[in-house]
């Protein structure tokens, strides 16, 4: 059986309800949470959503999609091993998907104990999280991003993987929802300096994908970057984050002050700062307003 580990997340990729329900039924209290998709553009949009820890997914999915999406999240920047399946699966079509990046192959149907088995091999390969570093006192990590809100939703889901996968699940949610708000403001309001009435204008006349990508040639802002910051210290167990662009800032402390207030429907300007404010109190800027930290509380 498979020893005990942190819960992390398995999304199955496979057209069949009986094999998702099998697999599903088996796992169940081996502290795996279970998704599933029954057709590749599903299961992408889930793995955007939801980040899975490990994926399990048919070999042999439409247009040969199985091996592709092996190949495509082997590429990616955040570790998630794949697992394939198939049905008298051949010896040139194991090769192949351990070529593009599979850590396993399993048989259909699947057989508990070679799942189990395989499901541990993945395990192994799952990156250590920033607060479980035996000994070390404190550690941090630190990212440097473009300025295309696109990636956003990706490098939020790397950071949760790597220093936030030990909170609870109300806690990682309000973390995902703050983040999210953070980068994008530091994306469109700091480094690419697109105010709150252009943007609403440009999503108004279908313009918004071209004004990003008109304010990211821009000769004085394409080279911007944001940078995020995460430090934690096992004395004061606190988790820190630092969000800093390369823009000229903006005056804060208005803004922070009406976020203790309900926020005005009729004024949406600083709202991103109003949701992030009530998720975590802790929100403040540096002088220039370039800079947001929070603190979150392990303990």
């Amino acid at each position: 059986m498979i020893s005990h580990h942190d819960p992390c997340t398995v999304l199955v990729i496979d057209p069949c309800p009986e094999t998702q329900a099998l697999i599903a039924g088996h796992v169940q209290g081996m502290e795996f949470s279970i998704i599933a998709a029954s057709h590749p553009s599903a299961a992408l949009t889930a793995i955007d959503r939801a980040a899975p820890d490990i994926v399990i997914t048919d070999l042999f999915l439409p247009e040969a999609t199985g091996l592709a999406l092996t190949k495509d999240l082997s590429s990616r920047q955040e570790a998630c091993p794949v697992i394939v399946m198939a049905q008298d699966v051949l010896e040139p079509a194991v090769v192949h998907a351990l070529r593009a990046g599979a850590v396993d192959v399993v048989h259909k149907p699947v057989a508990e104990a070679e799942l189990d088995h395989a499901l541990a091999r993945a395990r192994q390969r799952l990156p250590g999280h920033l607060v479980e570093l035996p000994g070390v006192c404190r550690s941090e990590v630190h990212v440097s991003m473009d300025s295309d809100p696109a990636h956003i939703s990706r490098v939020i889901s790397w950071l949760m993987k790597t220093t936030a996968s030990t909170l609870p699940d109300i806690q990682r949610l309000h973390l995902r929802g703050c983040l999210q708000e953070l980068l994008l403001n530091a994306v469109e309001h700091g480094n690419l300096e697109i105010f709150y009435q252009e943007k609403q204008k440009a999503l108004a006349d279908g313009g918004y994908e071209e004004l990003l990508r008109q304010r990211r040639a821009h000769v004085r802002l394409k080279h911007r970057r944001i940078t995020i910051h995460v430090d934690y210290d096992n004395v004061t167990k606190n988790l820190v984050y630092r969000i800093a662009d390369e823009g000229n800032g903006f005056k804060w402390r208005s803004l922070l002050n009406r976020s203790h207030n309900t926020c005005n429907a009729d004024d949406a300007n600083g709202r991103g700062i109003f949701l992030a404010r009530y998720l975590f109190p802790s929100l403040t800027y540096n002088d220039q307003g370039n800079e947001a930290t929070i603190t979150v509380p392990l303990a």
